[in-house]
């Protein structure tokens, strides 16, 4: 389970956001916010002090007195970069940090704006090995007719996706998310695979989801198996949206040879378009560099 968590936080909407739903994670420990600004003096013993350096600290340390969370430190550190990736700060802090899990608001402004949308979050994804969770605020109906997304409790209901590679999924939200109160497993199979060669693989998944489901089901937790055709991303949403799903599960793990296409066509696109929460599993298997 997570104890140590990073936040990159820059006082969006979604960053407030996404710091509302860390109570909802057990046995969560310290929160670090990370705040990244963009200066003309990046080091401090330069002699000059950039005065937004300092307004960011201080407008941070703010809000971090502002939350009150019985049993859980909140410390706040401000990164300042001339130029370079974002992404590599954030994974460099988050392993100085010791922290398990990142968590960040899907849209944000200033230095992170373009968190999903460019290649900050593409980086993140493919260099990060910490596990992801991806949050978007929910926003307000612009017409009558425009139905408002139901914040649901964060582990109310899980979608787990499979694609069955190694590591086995269910076996990692068996010791990092124990304590869903529902859980839907799902694999989609390709389009590409019609007819008779299609049936086969559906009626393999299905024995092997029946199989994980038997599995997850000794923690008392209800699973139910569910096997579509079609796009995977596309597949994923759509169940997301029309099951009330609080959470979807990803894996990025498996051989390294074949993560970034996995991350460049299904999670990334999920992660892109998916207006429910992701959470993406960083897992590799030994000796594959």
């Amino acid at each position: 389970m997570y104890e140590k968590v990073l936040v990159p936080f820059d006082f969006s909407a979604d960053s407030r956001h996404a710091i509302e739903h860390l109570t909802q994670i057990p046995g969560l420990s310290r929160v670090v916010l990370l705040h990244v600004i963009y200066t003309k003096y990046p080091k401090p013993d330069a002699g000059t002090m950039d005065p937004s350096a300092d307004y960011a600290r201080l407008r941070l340390e703010e809000y971090a007195r502002s939350i009150d969370w019985e049993g859980i430190s909140v410390r706040t550190r401000i990164e300042a970069i001339s130029g370079g990736d974002i992404s590599a700060v954030v994974n460099r802090v988050a392993a100085e940090e010791s922290a398990s899990l990142v968590v960040m608001g899907k849209r944000g402004m200033g230095v992170i704006e373009t968190l999903l949308l460019g290649s900050v979050a593409s980086e993140v994804l493919r260099n990060g090995d910490r596990d992801l969770l991806l949050l978007h605020a929910p926003q307000a109906k612009k017409s009558d007719k425009q139905e408002q997304r139901e914040v649901l409790p964060l582990f109310s209901h899980l979608l787990v996706c499979t694609d069955f590679s190694a590591p086995d999924i269910v076996a990692l939200c068996k010791e990092e998310l124990p304590f869903a109160s529902r859980v839907t497993l799902l694999h989609v199979v390709s389009t590409q695979d019609s007819g008779e060669r299609g049936h086969l693989h559906s009626s393999d998944a299905w024995t092997r989801l029946k199989a994980l489901r038997d599995e997850y089901s000794s923690l008392q937790i209800p699973v139910r198996a569910t096997v579509c055709e079609g796009d995977a991303a596309e597949e994923i949403i759509r169940h997301a949206r029309e099951n009330k799903v609080s959470l979807i599960v990803l894996k990025s793990a498996g051989k390294r040879g074949f993560i970034r296409n996995f991350l460049g066509s299904t999670a990334m696109n999920v992660t892109r378009n998916a207006d429910i929460p992701v959470l993406v599993l960083k897992r590799f298997e030994p000796g594959t560099e």
